[in-house]
C-alpha cells in the first residue's frame, strides 16, 4: 500500500535531502508548490530560508485557510527549523511578519558563541529519542509551553515543540543522520502524540 506524505515548497528549502530521507523511510514524497497539489495525511514544512520570506509565499500560493483547516481536522504537520519557527506568533528576523500562531511565543535571535549555528549539538528530552543533531540557525525559541527538547550552545533553548498533531524541529533530522532518520520514523511512521 502506497503511503504518501507531502512537503510543502515554501520556495527556500533544500528539498533534495528532505524528500530522499523521507523516501528511505518507506514514503512515497509529493512535493507541493500549492493545497491542490498536497496527498496524504501528513505535511512537512521544510526547513532553510528567512521567516518572512517563507509567510509571504505561504500567503502567495494560499496555504494560509488550508493550513488553519489542516490543524483543525488534526492532521499531522511537521515544521522544520524555519518551519517550526513559522508555528509561532513572530519573529525577531522580520518584525513586521505574522507567524501561524499556532503556538504563543516569537523567535529570537539568541546570543550563540557564532552566528550562525551550524553542526552538531546533543539533544536532551524526556519525550524524544536523544542523541546529537544538525543545526543550521541564528534564530530559535527560547521557551514554549509546548517544548518537548533542549539544546545548549552559548545559552539554552527549545529544540522540539509538539501540541498533538503538530511538532515542530528547529534542527534538520534529514541531515542528522542514522539519529534524524530514526526520529522520522518515530514522528511520522509510530504517529507520535503528546503524551498528556
Amino acid at each position: 500500500m502506497t503511503k504518501f506524505i507531502t512537503i510543502l515548497n515554501t520556495e527556500a528549502g533544500n528539498l533534495f535531502s528532505l524528500s530522499a530521507a523521507l523516501k528511505a523511510i518507506g514514503f512515497d514524497v509529493v512535493i507541493a508548490n500549492t493545497p491542490s497539489e498536497v496527498k496524504g495525511s501528513q505535511l512537512v514544512i521544510p526547513g532553510q530560508g528567512r521567516f518572512g520570506t517563507v509567510m509571504q509565499t505561504l500567503e502567495s500560493n494560499n496555504w494560509l485557510p488550508f493550513l488553519d483547516q489542516w490543524r483543525k481536522e488534526q492532521k499531522q504537520v511537521v515544521g522544520i527549523c524555519v518551519g517550526m519557527q513559522i508555528l509561532f506568533e513572530d519573529s525577531a528576523e522580520d518584525n513586521n511578519t505574522k507567524g501561524l500562531g499556532w503556538f504563543k511565543g516569537r523567535a529570537e535571535k539568541l546570543n550563540f558563541p557564532k552566528q550562525p549555528m551550524v553542526g552538531w549539538a546533543n539533544i536532551s528530552s524526556s519525550r524524544l529519542p536523544e542523541g546529537a543533531a544538525y543545526f543550521v540557525n541564528s534564530y530559535a525559541i527560547r521557551d514554549a509551553s509546548q517544548c518537548i527538547a533542549r539544546t545548549h550552545y552559548g545559552e539554552s533553548f527549545c529544540a522540539a515543540v509538539n501540541d498533538k498533531t503538530i511538532t515542530g524541529l528547529q534542527f534538520h533530522p534529514e541531515k542528522s543522520g542514522q539519529y534524524g532518520r530514526q526520529l522520522l520514523k518515530t514522528l511520522l511512521i509510530t504517529n507520535f502524540k503528546e503524551n498528556s
